[in-house]
């Protein structure tokens, strides 16, 4: 959900005019409002509006500097304030002064509306949990201090003619910010393999900003803290293993060394980002997980929109051609192997695995597809009793089938014991 054209154009402020700010002014732009953006050096303007230099360190302290007149008659103002780490900027002194400067220009322009774009670092958890915009902030390191003193500052300005939200953003990446990078080093990241990733696409961002916008200056009054995130979480060890298949390499994990910190003392948060509150605006990331962000990035190795099956098409195409030859003895030898290890701990935790992959991988559509095909072949196999409509390899060949799936996402040992009573059908990776 976003602004229409047909709407009174919305008169922004953007504070803070960089690789995301940007962007957004252009976005409000092509909507037809007037945009002015802000940034302490000289930049470009937005179409059709104006670029303001100003610090806005000018505006906090003892001795503030008046609101330039330049930035009255607007009703929204965005404030997206990073540390320039060039200039020696820091995150406690940035945040802070940046949101004191945001509430005292939206109080004295009169705004209606004033948007802080935070950061889910707030949290900061290490042990993996869910977090949702009801789980308390951490402020463990001067940086989450920081943040959570800006975003008091802002929540703190709302009023009956000021609306105010936070936005906190996951792990920003889109154009010009490429994070496959970080996954390279297989070695270097090893320690952080079972680590959660949680992401958001710049252009995401963008329309959760308009979406917010759109109730904030209706009457429908939106939540004062939003989550933004594509929502699909993943692991170190997964984005490595999409980033290797984007790159066209084979991967494999290492084992961390035995001299490594453990992993909760080099993570700066391990946590499952939850978005439920920005959805019930009507926002839907765009770019809902990794593989469609690299895929936007250039990366075509990844492109499956021919392959009905997702990136391992011609795999699971093989695998059902070798189920539709399968003799009786193997047949039966299958089922039996099935049934002895479906209920061990080893099959148990790989099985729990698939499930929250499958999950998190957004490829619901290939796996209906892929599912179709087995499940009409085997119902057309005898069936042993009339209140058992299904060849009993059913289960072990769809275990097979979506661990195929996702087999790019799988631990190479989850892949082996979810495959293992058909394994001899299952094709070699070149």
């Amino acid at each position: 959900m976003e602004p229409t054209r047909s709407s009174a154009p919305v008169r922004v402020l953007v504070l803070g005019a960089g690789w995301l700010g940007a962007p957004l002014a252009e976005a409000f732009a092509a909507l037809g409002s007037p945009v002015t953006t802000v940034r302490r050096s000289a930049h470009a303007a937005p179409s059709g509006g104006r670029a303001v230099p100003f610090d806005l360190q000018r505006l906090a302290g003892r001795d503030p500097a008046p609101v330039p007149e330049s930035f009255q008659g607007h009703d929204l103002v965005v404030a997206m304030v990073a540390p320039d780490r060039a200039r020696g900027d820091d995150h406690e002194r940035t945040y802070p002064a940046a949101a004191a400067a945001a509430v005292r220009i939206a109080t004295a322009i009169g705004a209606r509306a004033l948007c802080w774009i935070s950061s889910t670092g707030v949290y900061g958890y290490t042990d993996g949990r869910e977090v949702t915009e009801e789980t308390p902030r951490s402020a463990d390191s001067p940086s989450q201090r920081a943040l959570c003193e800006a975003e008091d500052t802002i929540l703190a300005a709302a009023s009956d003619t000021l609306r105010v939200s936070v936005l906190r953003a996951s792990g920003l990446y889109g154009p010009g910010r490429d994070p496959a990078p970080r996954y390279r080093d297989a070695a270097a990241i090893a320690p952080r393999a079972a680590q959660w990733v949680n992401l958001a696409w710049r252009d995401d961002v963008i329309a959760a900003v308009q979406c917010w916008t759109t109730h904030a200056l209706s009457e429908n009054v939106p939540p004062r803290v939003l989550n933004v995130s594509d929502s699909t979480p993943l692991t170190v060890a997964e984005c490595a293993r999409l980033v290797a298949r984007a790159d066209g390499r084979a991967f494999v994990m290492p084992e961390p060394s035995p001299d490594a910190p453990p992993p909760a003392a080099i993570m700066r948060s391990n946590q499952r980002i939850r978005v439920d509150a920005l959805r019930s605006l009507g926002w839907t990331p765009a770019v809902p997980n990794l593989r469609a962000g690299l895929l936007q990035l250039g990366y075509t190795r990844l492109a499956h929109e021919q392959q009905p099956y997702g990136p391992q098409t011609a795999q699971i195409r093989a695998f059902l051609r070798g189920l539709a030859a399968l003799d009786v003895a193997r047949h039966d030898d299958a089922v039996m192997r099935w049934k002895a290890q479906t209920g061990t701990p080893a099959f148990v935790r790989a099985d729990r695995q698939l499930g929250e992959v499958l999950i998190r991988a957004g490829r619901e559509a290939e796996r209906d597809a892929a599912a179709g095909p087995l499940l009409q072949m085997m119902r057309s196999a005898p069936a042993e009793t009339e209140r058992d409509p299904l060849d009993p390899i059913a289960e072990p060949a769809l275990a097979v089938l979506m661990a195929l799936l996702v087999r790019d996402l799988l631990p190479a040992d989850t892949f082996a014991t979810l495959t293992a009573p058909l394994h001899e059908l299952v094709p070699t990776v070149d």
